[in-house]
């Protein structure tokens, strides 16, 4: 969780991804990157992935004013979300540019513009956030991408308000392993996964307080099955349209890390979490 990893090839993998997650945004008529959570309400990929972010912001209790950081933004569909269906004023934050671009499209087009703005601004750092000025930290399979959770949760502690909150929810490990699939996985998807007894360590360390974990792993199964299915036929696909130059080798990476993840939860390598933690 300690090793470097540079914020600019984070970027380049998520640019190279672009294309294909576009094409996956027009199907569904959603602009999310995350696992989606089916359960009996929500079967389709779309409602699933809103039901994730359902599930993140109830157990947050975003309530009607309040200030969110979404920190890992992407697209901007949560910050969207929170800023539409729970009257909240969001503050999205992301390394990459071309994201931030579509998370603003988005917010004008859904008619949250007002209540909805985003910074180029690394969750480490969040230098656009000032002290004591957020009352949730709210963030959808971003802290996968930290190399260095303590910083992170230090910068959170830093804008949050004396009773302000954390709200996550992430892949982590469920122990600590070797297995070298997850090397390859994290070097393909720019992650950085530690364990989840780390991190509920690493929140009271920096001074979090109540913190909750819920495991949600059974719920985003069929979400990561999915994605294993549709790499399997991407993969073989993209080699060849590589060798015309319209794939790249991060992008036949992608593919592949997609399925070894499925893999993985399945073997109970990988979990998936929800957090939450004051303040």
């Amino acid at each position: 969780m300690t090793r470097d990893l540079d914020p600019e090839e984070v970027e380049a993998i998520y640019d190279d991804l672009a294309a294909t997650y576009e094409l996956e945004w027009r199907r569904r008529d959603h602009r999310s990157m995350h696992l989606g959570y089916y359960d009996e309400d929500h079967q389709e990929p779309g409602a699933a992935a809103t039901n994730t972010m359902r599930l993140l912001s109830e157990a947050a209790g975003i309530e009607s004013g309040e200030r969110v950081l979404n920190i890992g933004c992407g697209a901007g569909e949560g910050a969207v979300w929170n800023a539409r269906t729970h009257g909240a004023t969001v503050l999205g934050v992301d390394i990459g540019d071309h994201q931030l671009e579509l998370a603003r499209e988005n917010a004008r087009e859904s008619g949250v513009g007002d209540r909805v703005s985003f910074a180029r601004d690394d969750f480490h750092e969040l230098s656009s956030v000032p002290d004591d000025s957020m009352d949730v930290v709210w963030g959808l399979e971003a802290l996968s991408h930290s190399p260095d959770r303590t910083r992170a949760l230090e910068q959170a502690r830093r804008v949050l308000v004396a009773d302000g909150r954390v709200a996550f929810t992430d892949i982590f490990l469920r122990s600590e392993t070797d297995d070298e699939r997850i090397r390859e996985t994290e070097e393909a998807l720019g992650l950085r996964l530690g364990t989840i007894d780390g991190f509920e360590q690493t929140l009271a360390e920096t001074g979090f307080e109540g913190v909750v974990i819920d495991d949600k792993t059974d719920g985003i199964r069929e979400s990561t099955a999915s994605r294993r299915q549709f790499a399997r036929l991407a993969h073989p696909v993209g080699r060849v349209l590589g060798l015309a130059g319209l794939v790249t080798e991060r992008q036949l990476a992608a593919f592949r890390a997609s399925s070894l993840i499925h893999e993985l939860v399945e073997d109970d390598v990988l979990g998936y979490y929800l957090v939450t933690a004051d303040r």
